[in-house]
């Protein structure tokens, strides 16, 4: 047997072995299927005799790309920084997300589609501002018509691959007829600007393979072996291309679980996996069932919450793991305690301990006491888990105030438990929107408990490293029009909104690109000599920078374009603010070193692909220190924790308030509910308050529905008022 297969299990041995033909792997959670994945990679290249150039393997997040590639060479004895190159894909095996392997496609054949090869992508922000210039130019108020809405339905008419005219034509409202007229302006500004949305990187790369079959074949031979992660998030622009790259040999291997698919409301569709069998017959399907995160206890409470949703696939997760503890339900009086609630638990774990009145809120001491009542009667009575839950409501309208909750409920709080040496990462609170963050930050704070919050306000949102991505991005494509808007006047240059665009309309007139016809005129009606000079320096300096590029590294252009253009000293007249801002910079250019052996074009286009296509789970580094994880359920699929916390178990939140009239969107909010329970190794604890105030208005809840399906025998339930 291969030394590559001595530390697999049985099913997992047949799935790397399985190297020909279709095959569909249904991996449970954790179940092992990176594993499985990065051994049959490697198992192709030694035993198979595969070269290792000749497998793409396609992931959901640069994350998981890295960790595969990282896996992968380490099985094989090879170091992965030779694997990769840009533009040829290098010698190793094509690794990234769907996203990132269409970029560099596209880098290398954009110009069959009219565009030039250092197109620009347009993220979120982009898109919005790229859509209210077209709404303002067709006469479409952003007041009256919300352009994020607008750019919904147009990303989901691009990934069901529908042209303006096919969307136009099964509109439904008049939102819906809005937004398709739209369409077809919003994608001529993206041409005009040489930009792609996230959206058309897939789109054009179908379309691109449709209308081009040799340029097809040309990589259906570069990758006669193909694997994909996660194929239950995959939508119909992602299956599409799959096939087609696929359909020369069908060496399809793919790897997903229909109970974790929880991105619908993107796109993905259940079809994609419940299919593939007819999709490509003769196919060979392996289900992964052993768990080796979970204990016992854990994972029966995944199997019992997601047996309540029909038409899946048929398995049952098992683990060797011994007994553990029993999860618990807790339930609090707000989400203040819910809170507190977490580092309590955090406390008891760690085998900390305070004396009960200990803690008290300065800020809370001379308020006057807030009256909260609760009145509930339970219909027909019954002691299940819900019925336990609601008799928490029923206390026969007794009176809590506001400061006693505080000074009695924070018993198991050290008022030091942020200096304590805790092993923060073993813990995760988990959530269903992002609102329900706000109060957990307050109250970590309150604590001096370090944080890391997973899709809040990331790095690359902050205005410097916009700034400066704007101003490379620039450099690469000075068709980029939202790009010199957004940097003309950083530092200012007095350069005006209009004149800047009689300039663009001007210079496209003449087929030229702004930087070179700025640099050809002496005047610019209505711009003072000064101001056209400062627009001349400007031009100027990506002029000199662009004659430079091919010789500089991504850091070095960093430096040269914001040293020359004044951005940097704009900075440091800021003072401390400007500092930070500083520090962000440089924080951007240790990113950029990962490029260091790329030059020129080349290393600025796959840098700020990279950039680009960041996605939140990408921005959870466990290695940059010990701190308490804060992310959504949807963020926290595909990572694993010591401990989980799964706050806001109630009707509303989870299952959320829009999923609970349609069927298969309440089956998808079970999906999630069970996406976080498995995310638990060894302690599980759920969480819920009797009133929450979110959204700027105080309710009194009710209980989670998926609480009644967990099963009274798998669960200890805590009432904290009967402490």
């Amino acid at each position: 047997m291969s030394n590559l297969l001595t530390d697999l299990n049985d099913r997992q041995i047949e799935a790397v072995r399985a190297t020909e033909g279709p095959v569909l792997v249904i991996a449970g959670a954790g179940s092992g299927k990176t594993k499985t994945l990065t051994h049959r990679l490697a198992y192709l290249a030694s035993e198979k005799g595969v070269q290792p150039h000749q497998i793409l393997a396609v992931t959901f997040t640069n994350k998981a790309a890295g960790e595969m590639r990282d896996r992968a060479a380490k099985l094989l004895r090879a170091n992965p920084r030779t694997w990769q190159t840009w533009q040829g894909f290098g010698s190793g095996p094509a690794l990234g997300t769907f996203h990132a392997i269409c970029v560099r496609i596209l880098r290398q054949e954009a110009e069959k589609l009219g565009f030039k090869r250092q197109f620009a992508i347009y993220d979120t922000e982009d898109q919005k501002a790229a859509i209210k210039k077209v709404m303002y130019n067709e006469g479409v108020s952003p007041r009256e018509v919300n352009p994020t809405g607008v750019l919904s339905l147009i990303s989901r008419a691009k990934n069901e691959m529908l042209t303006p005219e096919e969307m136009a034509e099964g509109a439904e409202g008049p939102f819906a007829e809005t937004a398709a007229a739209l369409y077809e302006g919003y994608s001529q500004y993206l041409k005009e600007n040489q930009a792609m949305d996230f959206d058309d990187l897939l789109l054009f790369t179908v379309r691109l393979f449709k209308k081009y079959p040799k340029v097809l074949s040309e990589y259906q031979k570069r990758w006669p072996y193909i694997m994909i992660d996660e194929y239950q998030d995959t939508n119909q622009v992602q299956y599409t291309w799959a096939r087609q790259l696929s359909g020369k040999n069908s060496n399809i291997f793919v790897v997903g679980d229909d109970w974790q698919g929880i991105y619908s409301w993107r796109g993905a569709t259940m079809r994609n996996i419940l299919e593939f069998e007819k999709d490509y017959p003769g196919s060979l399907v392996i289900k992964l069932e052993q768990n080796y995160r979970s204990t016992p206890e854990i994972l029966n409470l995944g199997n019992l919450i997601i047996g309540g949703n029909p038409g899946q696939m048929k398995k049952k997760l098992w683990t060797d793991r011994p007994s553990g503890i029993k999860p618990e339900i807790w339930q609090v009086a707000d989400e203040d305690r819910e809170a507190e609630k977490v580092l309590e638990k955090v406390a008891e774990l760690e085998k900390f301990r305070v004396s009960s009145f200990e803690f008290r809120d300065e800020n809370k001491q001379n308020e006057a006491p807030q009256e909260i009542i609760y009145d509930y009667e339970a219909e027909g009575g019954g002691s299940g888990i819900l019925d336990k839950i609601m008799a928490g409501f029923k206390k026969g309208k007794k009176k809590y105030h506001a400061q006693d909750m505080v000074m009695r409920g924070a018993r198991g709080v050290p008022l030091d438990i942020g200096q304590r040496p805790i092993k923060w990462n073993k813990y995760a609170v988990l959530y269903r929107t992002n609102a329900q963050s706000r109060i957990l930050e307050e109250v970590m704070l309150r604590y001096g408990v370090p944080y890391r919050l997973v899709g809040g306000i990331r790095f690359y949102e902050r205005k410097e490293i916009k700034d400066s991505l704007a101003y490379l991005r620039f450099l690469l494509n000075p068709n980029d029009i939202l790009s010199l808007e957004r940097i003309i006047n950083e530092p200012p240059r007095g350069i005006g909104d209009k004149t800047l665009g009689r300039v663009y309309t001007e210079a496209r007139a003449e087929n030229k690109n702004i930087v070179d016809y700025v640099l050809d005129i002496n005047k610019v009606e209505g711009l003072a000599p000064n101001r056209l000079q400062a627009f001349k320096d400007f031009a100027a300096t990506f002029a000199t920078a662009q004659k430079s590029l091919p010789q500089m590294t991504v850091n070095e252009a960093i430096d040269l374009i914001l040293k020359r253009s004044g951005y940097i000293e704009s900075l440091r007249e800021q003072g401390d603010d400007g500092e930070e801002r500083l520090e962000n910079i440089a924080e951007l250019k240790s990113v950029a070193r990962k490029f260091a052996k790329l030059k020129g074009t080349e290393g600025l286009e796959a840098f700020l692909a990279e950039v680009a296509l960041v996605s939140d789970q990408d921005s959870y580094n466990p290695e940059t220190g010990e701190a308490l994880t804060l992310m959504t359920l949807h963020s926290a699929k595909g990572l694993e924790f010591n401990t989980v916390f799964m706050v806001g178990m109630e009707e509303g939140l989870l299952p959320h308030a829009n999923s609970m009239l349609e069927p298969a969107e309440l089956e998808e909010e079970r999906r999630l509910c069970y996406v976080g329970i498995t995310r638990a190794q060894d302690h599980l604890y759920f969480l819920l308050t009797r009133q929450r105030t979110i959204y700027g208005s105080v309710n009194i809840t009710t209980p989670s529905r998926f609480l009644a399906e967990l099963g009274e025998a798998g669960v200890e339930f805590y009432n904290e008022d009967d402490w």
